[in-house]
């Protein structure tokens, strides 16, 4: 089994001279021949050009969203101090109704007179005013007098006088 493991060593035989490799004019010749590399260089060109309008793309798009974003939180902020003053004009509005509901009540006015040094008018100061009624005249006309009504079909002409 050993001797299987190595019988590949003995099938080597070692080179007296080593190969030598063939003249380097032959390879410049060749290259010579090739075209330069001026079409890679193109190439890697069109390659940067193309990544940098995709990165300026996606940080436009990315300008637009954050642009965006911002509109919506101005706009949240204005929705939420319009809420507050709206809030705020809503508790106004409801102590003006109290106030008002407390200045309709009799005992507050009477109240409030009392304060201000008003006294009820005494027998002397009151007088009553008669105020005469209006006469109504109504003139009743005569049956003959009257003439007759046009009937339906000369009013919608219109040919009656």
């Amino acid at each position: 089994m050993l001797a299987e493991k190595y019988a590949y060593l003995e099938e080597m035989v070692p080179e007296t001279e080593p190969k030598r490799r063939e003249p380097t004019r032959q390879k410049k010749q060749i290259r010579k021949d090739q075209p330069k590399s001026a079409p890679v260089r193109k190439h890697q060109t069109l390659n940067r050009i193309v990544t940098i309008g995709l990165v300026l793309i996606c940080f436009a798009a990315a300008s637009f969203v954050v642009y965006r974003y911002t509109l919506i939180s101005e706009n949240h902020k204005t929705i939420l101090e319009l809420e507050k003053q709206l809030e705020q004009e809503i508790m106004r509005r409801e102590n003006l109704e109290v106030e008002l509901s407390y200045r309709k009540n009799l005992e507050s006015v009477e109240f409030l007179a009392t304060e201000m040094g008003m006294k009820y008018p005494e027998e002397g100061q009151v007088k009553y005013v008669d105020l005469p009624e209006k006469q109504t005249t109504v003139e009743h006309a005569d049956a003959s007098s009257r003439q007759p009504e046009p009937s339906l079909l000369s009013r919608f002409l219109g040919l009656s006088n």
